[in-house]
Order: C-alpha cells, then sequence, then structure tokens
C-alpha cells in the first residue's frame, strides 16, 4: 500500500463509519451482519479480523459470539484508536497494528480469519491470500466480504446517485474531493471469478460464493 493510500485512510478516520454508510445507502452493516453470520457453529473460536478499520467486523463478531476471541488488525493506527474505543466495555476483543502480506502471527493461530471491504486495497492480493490461510489452523474458515466488479449496473446507477446526494450535505468539501478520487482512481471493485482462482490456486476447499444486493457486493466461505 503506497503513502498516498495510508494518508487517505488517516484523513477520514475520524469519518470512516458515516462515510461507510454513506457509499453503501446504508447497507454496510446488513452485508457485515450477513458476513458474521457464517461465522457460527465454532466452541471458542479465535477469529482473525483482517482490515479490521474502525472494528465493525470485530466488534459484531465479538457480540454475537461472547465465547470467540476476536484479533482486529490493520495498518492504521488513527482507525484502530477509533476501534479500541468503539470496544472498550467488550472483554473479547483486542487490536494490533499491522500488515496483511506480513502478519506477525504464528501458523495455524485461528479457527476463523475474516476480512470484509479491503480486499481491494492489498498490494499484493495473492499474497495476502497466502498468509490468511497460513494463520488459518487446517479445516479453519476464511470468509471474505467485498465490492463486486461485476455488479448490477441499475443498481449502480442508484448508487452513485445516493452517494453524490448524501457525501454533498454531509462531508467538508475537502473530504468530498478526497473519496471522490479514491473512488474513481483505486480498483476498490474485486473480480468475484478471478478471487475465486486465487482461493483455490492457494489450496482453499469448499469455496462457496453468494452474491448479495443486486450483485452488489459478495461473500466467499471456503476452508483450509
Amino acid at each position: 500500500m503506497d503513502g498516498g493510500e495510508r494518508n487517505f485512510f488517516t484523513d477520514v478516520a475520524q469519518n470512516y463509519d458515516k462515510l461507510s454508510k454513506s457509499l453503501t445507502a446504508g447497507l454496510d452493516n446488513l452485508w457485515r451482519r450477513q458476513a458474521v453470520d457464517l461465522a457460527g457453529g465454532i466452541k471458542g473460536a479465535r477469529v482473525l479480523d483482517v482490515g479490521t478499520g474502525t472494528g465493525n467486523i470485530a466488534i459484531m463478531m465479538a457480540k454475537r459470539y461472547h465465547d470467540y476471541k476476536v484479533t482486529g488488525i490493520d495498518f492504521n493506527k488513527e482507525m484502530l484508536a477509533i476501534a479500541m474505543k468503539k470496544s472498550r466495555n467488550l472483554k473479547n476483543v483486542k487490536y494490533l497494528n499491522g500488515d496483511v502480506e506480513s502478519l506477525a502471527m504464528k501458523g495455524n493461530s485461528f479457527d476463523i480469519v475474516i476480512s470484509a471491504f479491503s480486499l481491494g486495497i492489498f498490494d499484493d492480493l495473492p499474497r495476502a491470500i497466502e498468509e490468511m490461510r497460513r494463520v488459518l489452523r487446517p479445516g479453519g474458515r476464511l470468509i471474505l466480504l467485498d465490492i463486486s466488479k461485476g455488479r448490477n449496473k441499475l443498481f449502480t446507477a442508484f448508487l452513485g446517485a445516493y452517494q453524490l446526494f448524501s457525501l454533498t450535505p454531509t462531508f467538508s468539501g475537502d473530504i468530498r474531493r478526497e473519496v471522490n478520487m479514491y473512488i474513481h482512481n483505486k480498483k476498490i471493485k474485486i473480480d468475484k471469478q478471478m478471487l475465486i482462482e486465487i482461493l483455490a490456486e492457494k489450496g482453499f476447499k469448499e469455496i462457496s460464493a453468494r452474491d448479495l444486493s443486486f450483485r452488489t457486493v459478495f461473500t466467499i466461505v471456503c476452508v483450509k
């Protein structure tokens, strides 16, 4: 990840949750809950939330599954500070500063690895997937949630109009300009089929994909 991208996430950290809601027509937490649903059924699971940002997935996971031990990791210290503040009353979640492409963790450490809306920011996606697999235990579960490259054109048009409308009154001119530049210059949408091929190449099994909200986003769950 280059310096400009790191600066972008630092600049929007305080507004990230509002921004996420504005850019998704308020559907972001619905999608996150559907991803968290896929993590059930493992007693006392150790969970790694990769690209945790302001902790939304980690917090949902910790609240939903009280016996799970959740670790959120992110490169951005400003966003992690917000995640820590939001999680101060939760005993089963903690946060680390780090890079997914070189996780400072032992292999076979987690029962579940989950990543939401982060795949598009990794410089080397196959390497990131490889690292996520390394830290999973044999039989562990990988859950991915992200924006789909092949999403529905009608819904895309609606979402674009909504984004323009919602960003204008809510955020300052500087934030709006920075967000618009990021969206247009960064390839934040993920080719689902390409991702499935990477997962299979890296040795994941039982790969199951599901489209959500008119193919706007997708979830993938697979097993090491």
